[in-house]
């Protein structure tokens, strides 16, 4: 099969990008759910250039910055409850591998040496490097060739997490029976996605399951991590994620929505008494990176974040979302391919009738159609039951854009339900 070439970007505004050809395509995932504030806006862009023209990298050995500071004040004012400090890093799988390796420091300092196993789901996304990939509940990411990657104590039996049969995400009941399997007392962590990510197609952990956890986290000393890499920073409608469910977890990683898009920035937040367990500050405990927290994007992420908060960018997802996912839901009634509306706020998913011996086939099909039609959509799902496309518009959409958005997205459809056959088999109507 040859894969169709991609367009060439020239510029972007806003919530349209526009290829070398002056096409415009409307930006339906935010990039892939980073792009928040839209493209270009000014005044990330003005923070930035007068950041660079002063200092843009500083190694945090050497020196602390003015907009590190503040980005971190800030970022205190809205983390969870108990938040006590931000380990800063570059990406998701590195915020997620901080975390991993805080959560077994923590064990060994508290005495705890033996609680080596690090729970998560499948459906599931952590990370692509070598720990977070041990927490990624993708099969197909999780290539056999890693597998001398991947051998090591924070895996057993077990510690992958599987939904009941034809459900998207697991519940109580599955969490419990993983949770005897591998033993309480050598569970040192388990991590969860408040709201799932592309893996899933949006799928929202059970608030009631989420709270569990957080209940039994307390009762058997295990640490509950909240990735909140893709569904942080106002995605869903709150702050975080796991807002809804009314509970703050030991530690939370985000990153996509923090940065914008501009820089590469992301965070480790870390509970007061996992951090308070530290003998010495928690970021001289081997951990960070070369470009970790530097003052250029830190200047970027400041930017973004009083935006968010100016504006109550989160509270517009949440109204917003509401609105998308009604026009999502005439279009389910139109379309027969479409099998679910799901989400919260402006991090949707729309589930698709897949078929098992082509699995992903048709979203990706349908990504390939919408793209035609000027719209920028994510695949989601890792089988035919999760297979999905995201519909994750910046935070900062009109109601007008999101019109634009429903009609692109009608004909898209149109033109999948025209297609009876594609390389990899039937696409159903």
């Amino acid at each position: 099969m040859t894969a169709i070439p991609l367009p060439h970007v020239a510029s972007a505004r806003g919530s349209y990008l526009y290829d070398e050809d002056g096409r415009d395509y409307l930006d339906a995932s935010s990039g892939v759910l980073n792009v928040n504030l839209g493209h270009g806006d000014p005044a990330v862009i003005a923070a930035i250039t007068e950041q660079l023209g002063q200092v843009a990298f500083v190694h945090r050995s050497q020196f602390s910055s003015r907009p590190l500071r503040l980005l971190t004040e800030q970022l205190l004012a809205v983390a969870p409850a108990g938040t006590a400090h931000v380990e800063y890093a570059n990406s998701g799988s590195e915020a997620n591998e901080c975390a991993l390796r805080i959560a077994l420091a923590y064990h060994h300092r508290t005495g705890s040496p033996g609680r080596t196993v690090v729970m998560s789901e499948q459906p599931s996304y952590h990370g692509m490097t070598a720990g977070a990939l041990t927490l990624t509940g993708q099969p197909a990411k999780v290539d056999a060739s890693f597998a001398p990657l991947l051998t090591n104590g924070t895996i057993a039996d077990g510690s992958r997490v599987l939904p009941a049969p034809g459900a998207l995400r697991a519940g109580r009941q599955e969490w419990a029976a993983a949770l005897d399997r591998a033993g309480r007392e050598r569970v040192a962590a388990v991590f969860v996605e408040p709201v799932g990510g592309a893996s899933s197609g949006a799928a929202p952990m059970d608030d009631e399951t989420l709270r569990w956890l957080r209940a039994e986290a307390d009762r058997s000393g295990f640490l509950l991590v909240a990735d909140e890499v893709m569904c942080g920073f106002g995605r869903t409608g709150r702050w975080w994620g796991c807002d809804h469910a009314g509970m703050a977890p030991d530690l939370l990683t985000s990153g996509k929505g923090l940065s914008g898009g501009y820089t590469s920035l992301a965070v480790t937040l870390v509970g007061a008494r996992v951090a308070g367990a530290f003998d010495k500050p928690l970021g001289s405990v081997v951990l960070g990176h070369t470009m970790s927290g530097n003052p250029l994007a830190a200047a970027a992420s400041l930017a973004v974040l009083r935006r968010l908060r100016a504006d109550e960018l989160p509270a517009r997802a949440a109204r917003l979302g509401a609105g998308l996912a009604a026009r999502l839901a005439v279009l389910a009634a139109k379309h027969p391919v479409i099998t679910a509306v799901r989400g919260r706020g402006l991090m949707l998913g729309l589930g698709l009738a897949g078929r098992p011996e082509h699995p992903l086939a048709v979203s990706r099909a349908l990504v390939s159609s919408a793209r035609e039609h000027g719209l920028v959509l994510c695949p989601g799902g890792i089988d035919h039951v999760t297979e999905s496309v995201m519909v994750a518009p910046p935070l900062t959409s009109t109601e007008g854009e999101l019109d634009e958005l429903a009609r692109r997205l009608d004909a898209a459809l149109d033109t999948l339900a025209s297609r009876t056959t594609s390389a990899v088999g039937a696409v159903p109507a």
